[in-house]
């Protein structure tokens, strides 16, 4: 490495994640008796999790009869962990987000006041529809900042918030959801985030049942269902709809949506708050309809 050790000791403080992984992972391979210091000082405030990792190999180097708290499998782990990597992302998604939120926000909120005044017939005005439409971006992007935040861990019983998402829901009459699950279901993750997944899943299927065409809604019925085993927490939304018709492996990309009018948000920060939980979104198309399935693990990852 072109870098000096005094650089990189000087990387430790960095307030970037990657700079004081990548010189503490130096350091885990070429550290000797004179950064002993610097690196219980690194470690001492250090709270990302493989970082300490990778300070702790470092120390583990200068006196190997030390007890550093470290299992074989960690003195081998030479790769930024997935996990690490996407906690890495979502903390400078939210970052942007916010500095975006913060600045668009009176902006927006200016040129309504503005328009209101100047615009005849404002109300029915093409000028309205698009301020509407920024201020749906706008609130699109306060979701995400949402999802890319830390995740606040707590118990929670899962078939009462997945209840209160289905009493939110704006159903369309004669429209039936079927649900499924144990209740109660003591589950462990954030609610907000949970919440903000299954009403993204229930928003689609009703919107497909309703592309569907046919006036029997109730002969099209969608069905929510939830669980926890050893391993997961899960929630499913099944609908009897027109299917998902588009590239499965972009559906979750910024932006991408084959409905007209959306702003193709909807998945991307649904799966992006799965993510901050270290869980998972699938999209599943069946002979009829989609399987929307979202798992978080069952117990905290660091326990």
């Amino acid at each position: 490495m072109s870098q000096s050790s005094e650089q990189l000791l000087r990387r430790l403080r960095s307030e970037t994640p990657t700079d004081r992984l990548e010189a503490a992972r130096y350091f885990a391979a070429h550290a000797s008796a004179e950064h002993e210091l610097a690196l219980r000082e690194a470690l001492s405030r250090e709270n990302v999790h493989w970082i300490r990792i990778a300070l702790k190999r470092a120390l583990a180097r200068i006196s190997p009869d030390a007890d550093h708290n470290l299992s074989p499998k960690s003195l081998d782990q030479d790769d930024i962990p997935t996990r690490f990597a996407a906690q890495v992302y979502a903390d400078a998604l939210e970052e942007a987000t916010s500095e975006l939120i913060h600045e668009l926000e009176p902006l927006i909120g200016a040129l309504r006041l503005a328009v209101e005044r100047e615009v005849g017939d404002f109300d029915q005005s093409s000028t309205r529809k698009h301020l509407d439409r920024l201020d749906e971006l706008l609130e699109a992007f306060s979701r995400l900042r949402r999802a890319a935040s830390a995740p606040k861990i707590e118990e929670f019983s899962l078939d009462e918030v997945v209840q209160g998402c289905i009493q939110e829901i704006n159903l369309p009459d004669g429209m039936v959801v079927q649900k499924a699950g144990p209740q109660p279901c003591v589950v462990e993750g954030d609610s907000s985030l949970i919440s903000l997944c299954i009403s993204n899943g229930l928003r689609n299927a009703v919107e497909a049942t309703c592309a569907g065409g046919g006036g029997d809604l109730p002969s099209r019925p969608i069905t929510v269902a939830w669980g926890l085993t050893d391993v997961d927490c899960w929630v499913s939304v099944v609908d009897l709809g027109i299917g998902f018709k588009g590239n499965l492996q972009r559906a979750f990309e910024m932006g991408t949506s084959t409905k007209p009018g959306h702003l193709g948000m909807g998945l991307a920060i649904a799966n992006q708050a799965l993510t901050s939980m270290s869980g998972e979104l699938l999209l599943v198309p069946n002979t009829r309809g989609v399987r929307f399935e979202m798992r978080w693990p069952a117990k905290r990852l660091d326990e």
